[in-house]
């Protein structure tokens, strides 16, 4: 991709220059990357770093989301509809390229519903947590047992204990990967579900295709597989791009879902989706809460096309992580290697200390290892703007030097 391709990307910039007047406001940082690390370590009064998307010195490497900016095809299919949504609005295309993408097979487009079309494998939802919700509801209702990994996500598993359902923590191993085998020795008589997170989150660590195959083979087809994949894109092997969707076909068990809110840069939006047998896509259907609105649907219709942007988007991640483990080394810090767009490391000092420090007096956020997962030395951070990146690993160095 051409540097002026990128800069185009990066800056938010549509094909059309429709939106140069708004991204000439908002602006970005004009400054190095060392100026820019200098100016956070004055205090949050100097001169700030500039993210996409977050107030003027905020270095905000919290939340995984992707700091780009958004696709520009995907603003610029919300503008030809802005003046459009007080209609319900379809778009039933997205369905025929989510099932072709993931090698499904393709529903009848002739008569599509609100619902989406007859027989479909593929639902959508106000992001992929309104079906990791719709799978626990489903499933999770008359109690039951879930076997998941530990640290990990736990969406599910904490909204099964909302339903009665009891959830069943399973260590990762000490390279920070799913321990399959001792997740299928928890299974009993009352395991309702199983949840994969690969790559895990906050471990980034990808489950192999072959590991997973067997395991999924492997499972009672009455205990429910479920694969959350929100971060796969970001993998550096194509290969290990594709998850668990090839395994649906033969797995009537099997869920696998997937997020725009990533590696699309859509996080705002609230729109990802699920893949399953048809059988299965009904009974997620009847679980949700509503319908994803329109203008997300439509954005990620167009982003699902925009090539260019997730390229750079997955190079733009990848190089902030190359940069945290080039320096992490070089401090002599533990750090997971990482497949999605964060990374785990062990500071050495206490977390809670560390992360207040950083926000207080550089106006730096990443995520707690000790708030969420009782990971007391551990924080996570999400790859972030080149400058934001550096303000980031000054800040840091500063923070465990007085801490």
């Amino acid at each position: 991709m051409s540097d002026s391709k990128k800069r185009e990307i990066g800056a938010g910039f549509s094909r059309r220059g429709f939106l140069k007047g708004a991204i000439a406001g908002a602006g970005v940082a004009a400054f190095g990357l060392r100026e820019a690390a200098a100016q956070m370590l004055q205090g949050p009064s100097a001169q700030p770093v500039r993210g996409w998307g977050v107030p003027p010195g905020l270095v905000r490497l919290s939340g995984n989301e992707m700091p780009i900016g958004p696709s520009p095809r995907a603003v610029e299919a919300i503008m030809k509809v802005l003046y459009s949504f007080n209609r319900y609005g379809r778009v039933s295309e997205i369905y025929e390229k989510v099932t072709r993408m993931h090698g499904l097979p393709v529903p009848d487009m002739s008569n599509v519903p609100f619902g989406g079309p007859p027989n479909s494998w593929v639902t959508f939802g106000a992001g992929s947590s309104e079906v990791l919700f719709a799978a626990a509801s489903a499933f999770l209702r008359d109690g039951g047992e879930t076997i998941e990994a530990t640290p990990g996500y736990g969406n599910i598993s904490e909204m099964g204990v909302g339903f009665g359902a009891k959830p069943v923590f399973v260590p990762v191993r000490s390279d920070f990967s799913h321990d399959l085998p001792a997740m299928k020795k928890a299974i009993n008589s009352n395991t309702k579900m199983i949840i994969l997170t690969s790559p895990g989150n906050p471990t980034g660590v990808l489950i192999p295709y072959e590991e997973l195959k067997a395991f999924v083979a492997s499972i009672p087809p009455e205990i429910i597989v479920f694969s959350d994949e929100a971060y796969i894109d970001f993998a550096r092997s194509p290969e290990d791009r594709i998850g668990a969707a090839p395994l649906i076909k033969d797995h009537p068990n099997l869920i696998v879902a997937r997020t725009f809110s990533k590696i699309y840069g859509m996080a705002g939006l609230g729109i990802g989706y699920g893949l399953a047998q048809p059988a299965m896509i009904k009974t997620l259907n009847l679980n949700k809460g509503g319908r994803v609105n329109m203008l997300s649907l439509h954005a990620a219709n167009a982003a699902l096309d925009d090539h260019d942007y997730i390229a750079y988007a997955r190079e733009v991640t990848s190089n902030g992580k190359e940069f945290f483990a080039e320096k992490f080394k070089e401090m002599g810090l533990e750090y997971v290697p990482s497949e999605s767009s964060f990374m785990l490391v062990n500071i050495k000092k206490d977390a809670d200390e560390v992360c207040r420090k950083l926000e207080q007096e550089y106006r730096v956020i990443v995520g707690n290892g000790n708030a969420r997962w009782g990971m007391k030395t551990w924080l996570r951070v999400t790859a972030g703007l080149p400058e934001e990146n550096e303000a980031f690993m000054a800040a840091l160095q500063k923070v465990l030097v007085s801490s």
